[in-house]
């Protein structure tokens, strides 16, 4: 094993999650439950007399999933072969084709079709339609019913004179028994697909629709099973959480129980319930994993037991079935699936490979952080990607649309896939970001519409009803910034708007370009159809095209500024900020100021101004590794030169993001109160500082000096005002902990505080031997309870950083040694190391304050450390504790700090 040196930094380790054991609970007889199957079901080996079983693959959201080809066929032929293809039913959900991998879209998803249908050779094969089958409107959906061997049920979908677009059901014959499958797709499609496209349908209550044909069946004597085939889903994988929600709720309880089973699907989540006796069974996504339900049936084709699992087709990015072991036929079967995706793959390669750009970055949906892992495309967030894509139809519209566009926004479902860093942007990567081809549209809103739009991001459905992705972010040209505070009452939300720079104006006229979909009024963005739209003809994926090859070096970057900041409690009405007084500290709080894309700019300070003067700063709190929970707290001391109707200006410093806030500002109370401010309540000797004195004598010197023991710093002259401005700095000599700046002009004397931070690190000198029991960095003078960043830097090149908190009084201890751990676990192997011959310098960073010191080891004669006798070990600097690689030692250590003349002990925190 490899081992390694590194400084240690002691902590004790958190332990994150937890167990929960309970016993001797029972489970009521009936209960609902999570089934956790996920192992292939065989025949039953004693079946009783007259008994017989029937099979069923389910599967859903394949998405023209071409390249989980292989895993899937494998998958579902290995389930089909345990009982014979002729014994087999595979039924597909919805959504079997549309947002396509590029090699399908590209051939108008055909191939994907001819090899779900070829995977069935032999059995039978249901399909229930999803929205995307309506990406293209409902003509194309036609065209698809047809390549799917004219099966494509749809139950809850009718044309205007009330008959069935498609048939609702289809009834089976499977190893002699009867069995219907109801097909039902989302009540939500209206606002998935563009409105245009499905014009005169309606997309009625699923359940109504599958428990009417249940009836129908039932009455007919025509099945012996009824299975209800929904493209509808519940929210997350959790069966308690998904009771709570409404739809899914109305599928699992108030679906008839004529129905024998219930199939899900749309919403990609992956899972096997026991609800009232009856399955409920989603099989995830793309073909990745895919459900088996066992049916025996008595001599009378009655249900007399059901068995079922989700299998996982592909584990750990592998497949978990191959062609070797299928039966002859359904290698036959096999073959020809793979041969006809082997087919799309060469026709699409010459066009796919055409570069149209560079990208040296990741330019990603939005994320989430589930126990640490990243979880892709959380459309209730703002990415760099809809930033971009955003961009590239508002700069392709004002380069090729007469009259050009004001802004663009883009609908986050509408972005399906990320864009890797590699250095090629090919004609595939784009395409697969934008698999739909919508045309683009500019409509032509008044600004009180256009905010409506930005409060529809807090979705309803068409009825009213808050559906089941509550919040889409839209993406947004990145020449609009807006502010929001979510806490407000639905519909006043949306705080400010400014295009350009400029406020929204509620009567003037905007053109808004974006797809077709949202132009019709898609993804609950009703007001958008309101407006007149102009199609373009052009598509969303040509702009995109066109908008690389226009950048310098065709290169794309990758944007960082999130539109949108969330400022809680600020505005009193849409576009009116408070009114303070000039001269008095305010305090507010924003959040949501980080874009959410995968390695994603974390914003570290805000800065407020009031034109180009500096008003205040923020100071951010929460989890900014992931961006998970993040706000900042921002102190604002508006000048008493200032009055009126102001703007206050938020510039977050990393990430580029700005806001704009309004606000009021009262003259102060008139006062002969002299003050003075100093531009930074906390300072290291030496720097820079700025001292402000108002209320004074007008036209008269000030004396100002530094205390404790009284430094000169110098005078100046107050204005016609009796206020005056000097720079100067923190003197070099300053000592640790709180002093003074004093300013005198006669009798009057007025003061304010500043404390002085440091940094030491004791010993400052040790020889090799001494250093095994290691140094400790002390600090005090730091403001308390805001993490400060220690960098050490040593010989060869050694570095390391670290952070730690100050406690309440402004003070830290850490203390590091000299360790060796195992770079394949992590784990310390060996503590209390020399640490190598060198000088070493320490760092210590909070806000704008920098205190630096140092540290010498010198030799003492000492051998090399070796890593088990054969090569020396590599140097460097460990920490472990809150860091993987830094440990710090529990010992309390005394400070003696000469400030004030006080003694000061510091006990050891950790980072």
């Amino acid at each position: 094993m490899a081992h390694k040196k590194n400084f240690v930094r002691g902590a004790v380790a958190s332990v994150v999650g937890g167990l929960l054991a309970f016993a001797g609970i029972a489970a009521p007889a009936f209960a609902d439950e999570s089934l956790q199957n996920t192992e292939i079901i065989s025949p039953a080996a004693d079946l009783a007399e007259g008994q017989k079983q029937i099979n069923i693959v389910s599967y859903n959201d394949f998405h023209g999933r071409l390249s989980n080809l292989e895993a899937f066929a494998a998958g579902s032929l290995t389930i089909a072969d345990k009982f014979g293809a002729e014994n087999t039913l595979f039924v597909a959900n919805g959504d079997q084709v549309g947002a396509s991998e590029f090699e399908s879209s590209l051939q108008n998803d055909d191939p994907t079709m001819d090899a779900l249908t070829a995977l069935s050779e032999g059995s039978q094969h249901s399909f229930t339609v999803g929205n995307h089958e309506f990406d293209k409107g409902q003509e194309d959906a036609e065209r698809i019913r047809q390549k799917l061997g004219g099966t494509l049920l749809a139950a809850n979908v009718t044309k205007g004179d009330g008959s069935l677009l498609m048939d609702a059901y289809k009834i089976y014959e499977v190893n002699g028994v009867k069995v219907a499958v109801i097909g039902a797709v989302t009540e939500s499609t209206p606002s998935a697909v563009s409105p245009q496209g499905i014009q005169g349908l309606t997309f009625g209550d699923p359940v109504a629709a599958v428990n009417k044909y249940a009836e129908e069946i039932e009455q007919a004597g025509a099945a012996d099973i009824i299975i209800a085939s929904y493209h509808e889903g519940g929210p997350t994988a959790d069966l308690d959480t998904n009771l709570g929600n409404e739809v899914f709720s109305s599928m699992v309880k108030d679906t008839s129980d004529k129905v024998d089973l219930v199939l899900h699907g749309h919403t990609h989540y992956a899972y096997n319930y026991d609800i009232s006796e009856r399955r409920v069974l989603q099989a995830g996504e793309y073909g990745k994993q895919v459900g088996q339900i066992v049916f025996t049936v008595d001599a009378d084709n009655k249900i007399v037991k059901t068995d079922s699992a989700v299998i996982d087709t592909i584990a750990d990015k592998a497949p978990v079935y191959t062609r070797d072991g299928l039966s002859p036929q359904s290698q036959q079967v096999y073959d020809k699936v793979v041969a006809i995706k082997e087919a799309a793959y060469s026709e699409a390669e010459v066009l796919g490979a055409e570069q149209i750009g560079v990208v040296n970055d990741e330019i990603t949906r939005a994320y989430t952080w589930a126990d640490g892992a990243a979880v892709k495309d959380d459309r209730a967030e703002a990415s760099s990607l809809g930033v971009l894509v955003a961009d590239s139809m508002y700069q392709w519209a004002n380069k090729n649309v007469a009259g050009g566009a004001d802004l663009s926004i883009m609908n986050p479902g509408g972005l399906r896939n990320d864009i890797d860093g590699d250095g090629v942007l090919t004609y595939k990567d784009a395409q697969t970001v934008l698999p739909f081809t919508n045309n683009l549209a500019v409509v032509t809103l008044k600004g009180a519409q256009l905010k409506q739009v930005f409060e529809e991001q807090w979705q309803r459905d068409a009825n009213g009803e808050v559906p089941s992705r509550p919040y889409l972010q839209l993406g947004i040209s990145p020449n609009v910034s807006y502010t929001s505070d979510s806490s407000r009452a639905e519909g006043d939300r949306i705080t400010g708007i400014t295009i350009d720079g400029n406020p929204l104006n509620m009567d003037a006229e905007y053109k808004v370009v974006m797809p077709t979909f949202l132009a019709g009024g898609g993804d609950n963005f009703h007001t958008l159809a309101e407006g007149t739209m102009f199609d373009t003809g052009s598509i969303d994926l040509d702009a995109f095209t066109e908008y690389v090859k226009d950048l310098p070096g065709q290169e794309l970057k990758v944007p960082t500024a999130r539109p949108g900041v969330d400022t809680e409690g600020f505005f009193t009405a849409y576009g009116e900020g408070p009114t303070v007084k000039a001269g008095e500290d305010f305090t507010f709080k924003v959040k949501n100021f980080n874009l959410r894309s995968k390695e994603f700019l974390a914003n570290e300070s805000i800065d407020v101004k009031i034109g180009e003067k500096i008003v205040g700063t923020g100071t951010i709190t929460g989890d900014t590794a992931n961006g998970d929970v993040v706000e900042a707290e921002i102190t604002v001391n508006i000048p008493a030169d200032f009055e009126g109707k102001q703007n206050l200006t938020l510039v977050f410093n990393q990430s580029g993001t700005a806001a704009a806030l309004p606000l009021t500002v009262e003259a102060s109370a008139v006062s002969t109160e002299p003050t003075i401010t100093l531009d930074k309540r906390y300072a290291a000797a030496g720097d820079d500082l700025k001292i402000t004195v108002a209320g004074l004598q007008p036209n008269a010197e000030v004396a100002l000096a530094f205390h404790s023991t009284p430094v000169e710093l110098g005078t100046v002259t107050t204005d016609a005002t009796g206020s005056a401005t000097f720079n100067t700095k923190v003197p070099a000599d300053a000592t640790v902990g709180g002093h003074e700046v004093v300013a005198t002009q006669g009798d009057t004397t007025i003061s304010a505080p500043v404390t002085v931070a440091n940094l030491e690190v004791v010993p400052d000198k040790a020889t090799s031997e001494e250093s095994t029991v290691g140094f400790f960095i002390t600090g005090g003078g730091w403001e308390p309870e805001v993490k400060v960043t220690i960098t050490i830097k040593g010989p060869e090149g050694v570095g390391e950083e670290l952070t730690v908190t100050p406690d309440e009084h402004g003070l830290f201890t850490e203390h590091i040694t000299w360790a060796t751990y195992d770079q394949e676990s992590g784990k310390i192997t060996q503590d209390n190391q020399e640490f190598p011959v060198g000088d070493y310098t320490v760092t210590a960073v909070q806000g704008d304050v920098t205190v630096t010191d140092t540290f010498t080891v010198t030799a003492a004669g000492a051998q090399p450390i070796t890593d088990g006798g054969k090569t020396p070990a590599e140097g460097g600097l460990a920490a472990t504790g809150a860091d993987s690689n830094l440990l710090v030692g529990g010992i309390a250590v005394a400070l003696l700090i000469a400030a004030t003349g006080a003694t000061l002990v510091a006990q050891r925190r950790n980072a």
